[in-house]
């Protein structure tokens, strides 16, 4: 069953994936208890870096339960129903569900992983990442012209109380005032978005925390049994085999990577492109 994208999905096959869910909800139920013993796994990382993707192949799983970024445990947000505002309505939820598979998105709190974590021992993160072009280039796209420039706007005012610019390093802050100008173009202001948020891997010390691992999303989509694979072994469970990416493709790979960035921009993109890819966990070696 195919991710929804923009295009959607044929109806049938709409069909067909309500009845998969629900089929999913009798099962647990049936044979799961509240607040059975569970793995939590939260997928961070830089909007439009194939965390849905991601987290639609761990859907596919029968004993999972997931939750997209506006979910019951935005609840507490009533504001953009995106933030984890209220940790002990996420807690009390997450413990009280039937599944043994709890996989969460919430990108608007990457910069907290660690804080969520800790909320629950024995969990685990996956930061995607994506070629800086590539999500540029898909966020101009996906969405309207003027989204990225901002997306820049609470990083440019040190607005701390914005999830966009939350725990953002000083000197990273100041790289990004560095570039930044008025006539900035979109997709410049998007590369500089995906550094920002990439950026908090490192500054928050998530490259060091032996529960977070990343995943590239060139990998994910070129090698997906292999990286899935990878991806349980760190979760410990046992794998559902390569039925949940038989429908996974290659063919949004490299669609930005010819685009005119700003020169400096690039540069520093490439920069955070290269720290990432040394930390590549998934799939193993």
């Amino acid at each position: 069953m195919r991710l929804a994208s923009k295009g959607g999905v044929g109806f049938w096959e709409a069909q067909a994936f309500r009845l998969f869910r629900l089929r999913k909800r009798v099962r647990q139920f049936c044979k799961y208890r509240p607040g059975c013993d569970k793995t939590v796994l939260f997928i961070v990382g830089c909007q439009r870096s194939g965390t849905s993707m991601l987290h639609h192949l761990f859907r596919l799983d029968p004993d999972s339960v997931t939750y997209d970024e506006v979910s019951p445990l935005s609840a507490g947000d009533h504001a953009q129903h995106l933030r984890w505002t209220d940790p002990e309505l996420v807690r009390r939820r997450v413990t009280a569900d039937r599944a043994p598979l709890v996989v969460a998105k919430p990108l608007v709190e990457s910069q907290n992983t660690a804080f969520w974590l800790d909320m629950f021992p024995g969990s685990r993160a996956i930061w995607a990442f994506r070629h800086f072009s590539d999500v540029a280039s898909s966020n101009v796209d996906f969405f309207r012209s003027g989204n990225s420039m901002d997306d820049l706007v609470p990083i440019l005012a040190g607005d701390e109380t914005s999830w966009k610019a939350q725990h953002l390093a000083p000197d990273d802050r100041d790289t990004i005032m560095g570039l930044h100008r008025p006539d900035l173009d979109p997709l410049d202001a998007a590369a500089l978005f995906w550094f920002a948020r990439n950026s908090l891997f490192f500054s928050r010390g998530l490259d060091n925390d032996a529960r977070i691992r990343t995943c590239n999303y060139d990998d994910l989509v070129t090698q997906p049994a292999e990286t899935m694979a990878s991806a349980y072994a760190f979760l410990g469970r046992a794998y559902p085999g390569d039925r949940i990416t038989k429908d996974v493709t290659a063919r949004s790979v490299g669609r930005g990577r010819d685009l005119p960035f700003d020169p400096r921009i690039r540069i520093l993109c490439e920069g955070m492109m290269e720290r990432l890819l040394q930390r590549t966990f998934l799939p193993a070696d």
